[in-house]
């Protein structure tokens, strides 16, 4: 079987679970003596060619961190796509910059993580955003190498200010070097994975384990960076980015991933790429709940991964590292799920259940909206709000929560996002449903065509106005408390005469119609 043919079927089977779509941000960054144009760059153009990509368009920035000792700068400039609130997917990219500080030995992996998480907290660093701070997204934060320790201080510093981060993914994850950071998993972050190998090669910084996430170790990385350079330390984005772009042409702008080094690469359960990596993301939606170890090691599953601070669906357990209760932490929507599953329709209610944190203050409770939104963007303004509520505060220290039934209303058809936010304090995060909804619009009540009402042949008669294939009830009774069906009707055309051909029995009959009950 040709492996392109594999990721056709596959893709088709795969099951994806979680909460998250697009409309998020995607932060990647480099390590030492790196840059973002090399291979950061092309994995991030290859989102948007896969199939599960919802939308054709992202906006991308790069975010780039200079200066030194403590005089640390920051700019943005958005360099593809258009601005966010244009954008189809509501999928930003930040490209996280710091080739000309990364390698001085003056600058530690937390000088770059205070400027780059206060970038994605503030609300005017991006005039074209409209005061929307990156962070009100879900957030998925990837580095390699010392970009690793980097990515662990944002999310640790976003925690500080009580703010979540969805997923964190390190490659080849290297902290002993430059003063930089401890990496840890910190409390704030739902889902972690690490992908690192330990060759020996002489001169390759050395990946390793790191507590609290899904480590899958890397053990036969032929044919990439370390054939071509000597240097097999950067095989490691080499393997992640072919789990972004499938099939035999995937290239990281340095090196093609052919079908011999997929087959060397990945495991059976990996599937040669599909089934492990960038399936884990928010975009992809792969199962982070699932107890398989693909690799095979027999130790390591996908769920260990998982935030077990709180039961938010992986259980209880301490695989994560405390972070001091924040002073003023933003409210978060953490986990959402639909508790039912099919097609809706207008009218219907969609039993959810959101897991969140939130400050707690005398000032007012968390305000708890939920929309249909006909694409993944929180920030284009095309939403239509189902309901708005305030909920119970929860505390940093605590995870609450709700089981909201919004109801749609009778008009909507199609498919649709269900986008929740949560707002305090003059700030607001959201979250998706990963799955869109299908709707169907209810159909207008059946009626009696108000001067059809006649004798025909000495039986009673009455036209009825519908919809075509609609299905209408019609009752009967002599009394108005004793109403019984004498037949259900099915609408051929939108005009349709009944006949009661039980009337001439009757010297007096009420009659009314309805709708079918629900089953």
């Amino acid at each position: 079987m040709q492996l392109q043919d594999l990721f056709i079927r596959l893709a088709a089977s795969l099951v994806t679970t979680g909460s998250l779509a697009a409309g998020g941000v995607t932060v990647m960054t480099h390590g030492f003596n790196s840059d973002v144009e090399g291979w950061i760059l092309p994995m991030a153009q290859r989102f948007t060619e896969r199939a599960e990509f919802p939308g054709n368009d992202l906006t991308c920035y790069i975010i780039e961190i200079g200066g030194s000792d403590g005089a640390y700068t920051t700019t943005v400039t958005r360099v593809d796509g258009p601005p966010p609130d244009q954008s189809d997917s509501g999928e930003i990219v930040v490209k996280l910059d710091w080739s000309s500080i990364s390698t001085g030995g003056s600058t530690s992996s937390t000088d770059v993580a205070i400027p780059a998480a206060a970038a994605l907290l503030s609300s005017t660093l991006i005039p074209e955003n409209g005061g929307h701070p990156l962070a009100e997204l879900p957030l998925h934060l990837l580095g390699h190498s010392r970009g690793s320790s980097v990515v662990s201080e944002i999310a640790r510093l976003l925690g500080e200010n009580g703010v979540w981060v969805d997923h964190m993914t390190l490659w080849d994850p290297v902290d002993s070097t430059f003063s930089d950071a401890t990496i840890g998993v910190w409390e704030n972050v739902l889902f972690a994975d690490n992908y690192y190998q330990q060759s020996g090669q002489l001169f390759a910084p050395q990946g390793r384990p790191v507590t609290g996430c899904y480590n899958r170790k890397l053990t036969s990385l032929t044919g990439g960076y370390g054939f071509l350079s000597g240097n097999d330390h950067s095989d490691v984005h080499a393997w992640y980015h072919a789990t972004v772009e499938l099939g035999a042409d995937a290239n990281d702008g340095n090196i093609n991933i052919t079908n011999s080094m997929r087959s060397d690469w990945y495991e059976t359960d990996e599937s040669a790429g599909l089934a492990t990596g960038f399936q884990f993301s928010r975009i992809i939606g792969g199962d982070r709940l699932s107890n398989t170890d693909p690799a095979g090691t027999a130790s390591e599953a996908i769920v260990d991964g998982y935030n077990q601070m709180w039961d938010l669906g992986a259980g209880v357990s301490a695989n994560r590292d405390s972070i001091p209760t924040p002073a003023d932490p933003w409210p978060n929507l953490i986990v959402a799920q639909r508790t039912s599953s099919g097609p809706l329709n207008g009218g219907d209610s969609i039993p959810l259940e959101l897991h969140y944190q939130s400050e707690v203050t005398a000032t007012g409770d968390p305000e708890l909206t939920l929309f249909l939104d006909p694409d993944p963007n929180p920030w284009n303004g095309n939403e239509i709000m189902l309901s708005s509520e305030s909920i119970t505060g929860s505390g940093f220290n605590s995870v609450l929560t709700t089981s909201p039934a919004p109801v749609i209303p009778s008009d909507i058809d199609g498919n649709y996002f269900l986008l929740a936010s949560l707002s305090e304090d003059g700030r607001t995060r959201f979250l998706n449903l990963r799955e869109p909804l299908s709707i169907t619009a209810a159909l207008p009540p059946p009626a009696i065509a108000s001067d059809s009402l006649r004798f025909e042949s000495g039986l009673f008669t009455f036209t009825l106005t519908g919809t075509v294939g609609q299905e209408v009830v019609v009752q009967a009774a002599t009394k108005l408390d004793d109403w019984s069906t004498i037949a259900t009707v099915t609408l051929n055309t939108a005009v349709q005469d009944f006949t009661d051909s039980d009337s001439s029995d009757h010297p007096r009959r009420f009659y009314r119609i309805g709708d079918p009950p629900s089953p």
